[in-house]
């Protein structure tokens, strides 16, 4: 502060917020009406109270995730009435969060923006390690069995483009449209896992684990691709039972930006999740 300039007054300010944080501990995203029940957003809300008074905070993440799902660069807004910088926003809550929840990075934006509504699309990546390993049983889905890849990315193939996803829906989604626009499924092994990256403009619930759980069916051999085929073109809500556990999935990014959401799949690496410790 230069010499007699006064501090600045607190005033109404939006800021975006980069997070990560480990899922086990946590039922998904969205804060629950129900009390006991830990959520990021409630966990957020909660500490952001400690940190700027009790006064009543905005936070709004991208999107839900599930319970037990993890996340690398989670997008949310936070709104409030503070005279702190974006930099002494981020020490504060971070002070106050919880181990497995960290904010990676905080800054201002307009306050017209809005983490949802402005999301273009949503990058996750799930891993499949093929045999047992020592992280699997937190970030990774086991698996004995060969997995055949050229079926898998024969079939991962089928699901790229708009299709009407309402076999894999739940049923309380069947009242509103279950056509999705998936721009990327992609598959790579790499040290002894199975990498898939997912990217679409949104998820119907549980689709990205359900996608992942279809084609670990056709790769081991208890799924052929012609009922793959049929479950894309049938109309029937079924919601098929292979559905991957949520503890291998990662939410890997939201864009806002038009390039940056249709270059990504192109020029980012399918590389595996930091292992936490």
């Amino acid at each position: 502060m230069s010499e007699g300039s006064s501090p600045a007054e607190p005033h109404r300010q939006r800021f975006s917020l980069l997070l990560e944080y480990e899922g086990k501990a946590f039922r998904g995203w969205q804060k629950q009406g129900e009390a006991g029940i830990r959520t990021v957003q409630g966990v957020l809300l909660e500490r952001a109270a400690e940190v700027f008074g009790r006064q009543d905070c905005e936070v709004q993440g991208n999107g839900r995730t599930d319970a037990g799902v993890h996340a690398l660069a989670y997008t949310a807004h936070l709104e409030v009435v503070t005279a702190l910088t974006a930099p002494e926003i981020e020490a504060a809550l971070n002070r106050q969060l919880p181990k497995d929840l960290a904010i990676r990075h905080v800054w201002p934006v307009d306050s017209r923006f809005h983490a949802r509504h402005h999301c273009l699309g949503r990058s996750y990546l799930y891993q499949i390690a093929e045999g047992q390993r020592a992280f699997s049983k937190r970030y990774a889905w086991s698996l004995e069995e060969d997995l055949d890849l050229s079926l898998m990315e024969e079939t991962a193939a089928l699901f790229v483009g708009m299709h009407n996803f309402v076999a894999f829906a739940e049923r309380q989604e069947l009242r509103h449209s279950t056509q999705v626009l998936i721009d990327t499924v992609a598959l790579r092994r790499l040290d002894g896992l199975l990498l898939i990256r997912v990217v679409a403009s949104h998820f119907l619930w549980h689709l990205v684990r359900r996608l992942v759980g279809t084609l670990a069916a056709v790769g081991s051999g208890r799924l052929t691709i012609d009922e793959v085929k049929a479950m894309l073109t049938g109309g029937q809500a079924n919601s098929p039972p292979w559905m991957a556990p949520a503890h291998g999935l990662f939410f890997e990014r939201a864009f806002y930006l038009q390039e940056e959401y249709r270059s990504f799949a192109a020029t980012v690496p399918l590389i595996p999740a930091p292992r936490w410790g």
